[in-house]
């Protein structure tokens, strides 16, 4: 089904430009004639139906031939962050039919050890050919059943430490570029700035999913830098800038040698964490442009976008539901709430997936999101907060009981518990407290707050590493044995 979007689209766009990045770009006829001879080198690794391939790989047009010949072959995408180490991927491939591994140059060695590791190792194979097939853009024929099963894995925090699996078919994420692209109005003539990881929900979706959908041009942003980012936003005259807080804070503090042209910028929005107040006003006032808030997870894809006519007075808001999505506001007890009240939003949906713990979180077909909101009278959600305790970096949300399972591995740590802290820059960072096996003096209490710091780095991803560690002697805790993370954080 995504393949053959993708091959519509390049019959009516045809020699439009699909795809633009720092060394060159590509028309949708090539870009479509690319991902039929990367599904033909995936066929020769035993990629097909129900078999799953991971990709570690940075925003590149690697990525997006790779997904779509995984597509077209009726097999399933794992996309991972390309900054895992090896136990974070081996976690999320446990349990699925794994025939290759696609990774970048950087993240090729890790590749390797989880293949090693492996009781029947995937195949292992650098990306650096798709960029070079997509630009001669080589034809070919697609040998594979026309289906339209499930096409991703994603990973969603839960509450016992490990990733929870989300699987999402090509039917879902049809849904969710169609009622995307229909509420912003994308069409062909826009171009987006793909800076937000394509790994993740947020630049799958509203990134690479929505450019083929819509035939509009995706700019492709490898690494972010702020300076480089501004130059390519005015350069390309982007119209869709889809982001995340963090991304916007870091523009908003760039200082560049001359003012930047942004008059192309029709939407920017914001995903992944609440948009702060002060990043809101201090865009608007450089750029112009108002920062409209975007609801979504990895379990539904895009949800509600804030596109009210009223941009300031609305700014906190994550707006509307998109296309056939539903939302309700349920209390503890499971009941609608009023407009006005505060409680768990809950989500229907055609691009809502499945989940490993299907009975947990998606009772009746429904999503638990475990986030906390309130709609106003006119169906406008804010979010006020969650009720589970992620940490939600500028680099992706971090489930603290992970960290608290990598720490414990430690025969010095008695007991951790991590938390959201606030960094000088009011974003939230990872916090642990760790009660060490006895008595310690100052210096060991240095160093062993030194050692966690190594001891996760060397396990975990630079974002879920500890930027702050503190020894207590004692973890506090409620008269009924809750910890109290309120006096932690």
């Amino acid at each position: 089904m995504l393949f053959h979007l993708l091959e519509s689209i390049a019959v009516r766009r045809g020699s439009q430009t699909a795809l633009r990045w720092r060394d060159g770009s590509i028309a949708y006829d090539r870009l479509a004639g690319a991902v039929r001879a990367r599904a033909e080198v995936l066929a020769g690794h035993g990629v097909g139906p129900h078999r799953a391939v991971a990709l570690l790989l940075p925003n590149s047009p690697d990525f997006v031939i790779d997904f779509f010949a995984i597509a077209a072959r009726g097999a399933v995408a794992i996309p991972l962050n390309p900054q895992f180490k090896p136990d974070e991927v081996s976690a999320c491939l446990a349990g699925c039919d794994v025939a290759a591994i696609v990774a970048s140059e950087t993240a090729l060695p890790v590749a390797r050890e989880v293949a090693d590791r492996s009781a029947t190792p995937p195949a292992v194979f650098v990306s650096s050919g798709a960029s070079g097939v997509a630009a001669r853009g080589t034809p070919g024929e697609v040998a594979a059943p026309r289906v339209a099963g499930d096409v991703l894995h994603g990973f969603s925090s839960g509450s016992t430490g490990t990733p929870n699996r989300v699987v999402r078919t090509q039917v879902n994420l049809a849904h969710e570029a169609d009622h995307f692209t229909a509420a912003i109005g994308l069409g062909p003539e826009d171009v987006i700035f793909g800076a937000v990881p394509f790994h993740h929900a947020h630049g799958l979706g509203n990134c690479v999913l929505a450019a083929v959908r819509s035939g509009a041009t995706l700019v492709i942003d490898e690494v972010f830098e702020p300076r480089r980012a501004l130059t390519t936003i005015e350069r390309e005259s982007v119209t869709v800038f889809p982001g995340v807080p963090f991304i916007f804070r870091m523009l908003v503090e760039t200082r560049p040698d001359r003012s930047v042209d942004m008059s192309a910028l029709r939407l920017c929005f914001s995903a992944g964490a609440a948009l702060p107040l002060e990043v809101f006003e201090a865009f608007d006032k450089r750029f112009g442009k108002p920062i409209r808030q975007l609801y979504g997870c990895t379990e539904a894809g895009s949800v509600t976008i804030n596109l009210d006519p009223d941009a300031t007075g609305t700014s906190g808001s994550v707006g509307r539901p998109m296309g056939e999505v539903k939302l309700a506001v349920l209390d503890e007890a499971g009941a609608p709430l009023p407009p006005g009240g505060v409680g768990e939003i809950v989500i229907e949906s055609p691009a809502l997936g499945r989940s490993d713990v299907q009975g947990e979180n998606f009772p009746a077909g429904r999503f638990y999101s475990g986030d906390l909101g309130v709609l106003d009278g006119g169906g406008q959600l804010t979010l006020t907060g969650r009720k589970k305790l992620f940490v939600s970096t500028a680099a992706g949300k971090v489930d603290p009981v992970e960290v608290e399972c990598c720490i414990a591995e430690r025969s010095d740590v008695d007991e951790v518990v991590v938390v959201a802290a606030e960094s000088p820059a009011g974003d939230e960072i990872v916090k642990a407290v760790v009660v060490p096996h006895g008595r310690l003096d100052e210096d060991a209490r240095a160093t062993l707050r030194r050692a966690v710091v190594v001891h996760c780095r060397e396990r975990l991803v630079a974002y879920k590493v500890p930027r702050r560690v503190e020894i207590r002697a004692e973890i506090p805790r409620s008269p009924l044995g809750k910890v109290l993370r309120k006096y932690l954080a």
